[in-house]
């Protein structure tokens, strides 16, 4: 496991089109749309790559942080393919072990990758595809305005697309804090001639853990960087990318919170640090939506900061309305737009508009209890709310329509608060008790028989899902 931290050079936009292959997804409730005219997270028309495992992960080509674009090459030149934009860079290694380090000048290599890095020009040889070299190490393509202007739309479609179809997409979890327990940053590393004790520590560290769906067991994928402070923080994926941001460092009145952004690249098993938040944040929620990062509210926090990988800079936004006080909120993106509830925003719904950057009220839901988690599919919000004496009800909210609906509730033994993601046609919906599963089709929303093997977390900590896509060769440790 590497951590490595770079800044990327700005970048001059493009703008531009390229065809788009859709995803098999549910039916979208857009009227006389077909199912594959709309995304949950990319405004019409955007180019996405064709394997989607998350909402949080689609691409818009004519949005700031978009990949594709057709014709955003550089005008009045022909447009060379992959491999001609790398031989043109020869020092530019995508992916290599310490290939980062070396364009950084800060961060510093903390380890070695746990597996051979599939980036690196020199394991894949001369002979190695150049845009699957390019794909391995994305945003840095992305941050490197001479290389990336000598893409074509074409070749920056394929790039993207090879993020995410290389390998097979696996539901994963991180275990975080509660918010009353300590463990801000994980203890530092172990002196020289400590070698067991460094063992022991990395052991006990937290991991990122991985869902095996052949054998139904859970299997660590790569322990998290003792410098990522998990109480509070918030986590999303992009781009294949899993990305985690603020959280508490330290604790009693010692306890501070943090700006640090983290990301781990599963193609080439390495972490790395993308620019601080301009604001520390405990409590927030991150999303991504066209190809940017949003970093919304946090404890005692209205504001909002945008990222775009492509200038390495966070932004503000329009914050949140007044009133909106938003700790234990839930936000998610769905066919353009963001949307928060829960937490003291109770049973409101706000949708967050990135073309006006302005917030509005949505429809009120029923529901006054607390909703424990919300994920788009299909064009539809799922609201996760816990139902005392029954478990977790689901409401469903029609982004087009403005109109709620409920779907069969999930029984559970005690109302533990369920946190969900969505792979496919499935959202998963975890807690200690259980993995559930609950499967959208064409006329039907509902939880399914089958039963998954419940994560082994114990009695302390909050199950956070994820999905991404690993390489196909990828060694998963010991089962848990």
């Amino acid at each position: 496991m590497v951590l490595r931290s770079h800044p990327f050079p700005s970048q001059e936009r493009h703008q531009g089109r390229a065809p788009r292959a859709a995803p098999r997804v549910p039916r979208d409730p857009s009227p006389g749309k077909a199912p594959e005219d709309r995304e949950c997270s990319a405004p019409e028309g955007a180019a996405l790559s064709p394997v989607v495992t998350d909402s949080s992960s689609d691409v818009g080509a004519g949005s700031p942080g978009g990949v594709g674009g057709a014709g955003a090459g550089v005008a009045g030149s022909p447009e060379p393919d992959a491999s001609k934009a790398v031989a043109v860079f020869p020092g530019w290694r995508g992916g290599a072990p310490g290939g980062e380090a070396r364009a950084a000048g800060r961060g510093a290599v903390l380890g070695a990758p746990t597996r051979p890095g599939p980036g690196s020009w020199e394991a894949g040889g001369p002979g190695r595809d150049p845009y699957a070299l390019l794909s391995d190490d994305l945003l840095r393509v992305l941050g490197d305005a001479a290389l990336y202007r000598r893409l074509s739309g074409a070749a920056r479609e394929r790039i993207l697309r090879l993020r995410t179809g290389r390998g097979q997409a696996v539901l994963g979890v991180l275990v975080l804090p509660g918010p009353y327990q300590g463990g801000g940053t994980r203890g530092g590393g172990a002196g020289a001639g400590a070698g067991a004790e460094a063992e022991a520590e990395a052991a006990a560290r937290p991991h990122l853990h991985v869902l095996d769906p052949c054998e139904n067991t859970w299997r660590a994928l790569t322990p998290v960087p003792a410098e990522a402070p998990l109480r509070g923080c918030a986590l999303c994926t992009m781009h294949n990318y899993l990305f985690l941001a603020g959280g508490v460092r330290g604790s009693g009145a010692a306890a501070a919170c943090s700006d640090q952004v983290f990301c781990y690249n599963p193609l080439t098993d390495v972490w790395s640090q993308v620019r601080p938040m301009r604001q520390a944040r405990a409590q927030l929620k991150l999303v991504a939506l066209d190809g940017l990062l949003y970093a919304i509210g946090g404890e005692c926090l209205r504001s909002v900061e945008r990222y775009d990988p492509r200038t390495d800079a966070w932004t503000p936004r329009a914050p949140l309305p007044a009133g909106s006080f938003p700790v234990a909120h839930e936000a998610v993106a769905c066919r353009g737009d963001i949307y928060v509830t829960g937490g003291h925003l109770s049973y409101r719904l706000l949708r967050y508009s990135p073309g006006k950057d302005a917030w509005d009220e949505c429809p009120y839901s029923a529901s006054h209890r607390r909703c424990s988690d919300m994920v788009a599919l299909g064009g539809f919000l799922y609201r996760f709310d816990l139902l005392r004496g029954v478990g977790a009800a689901v409401l469903r909210y029609n982004t087009v329509t403005g109109s709620w609906s409920r779907a069969a509730p999930l029984p559970l033994p005690t109302p533990a608060p369920l946190h969900c993601a969505a792979l496919g046609d499935t959202i998963y919906c975890l807690n200690r008790q259980v993995t559930a599963t609950f499967t959208v089709s064409e006329g039907t929303a509902q939880f399914q028989a089958r039963e998954l093997q419940p994560f082994p977390l114990g009695s302390r900590g909050v199950l956070c899902p994820f999905v991404l896509t690993l390489p196909a060769a990828h060694p998963l440790q010991t089962a848990l």
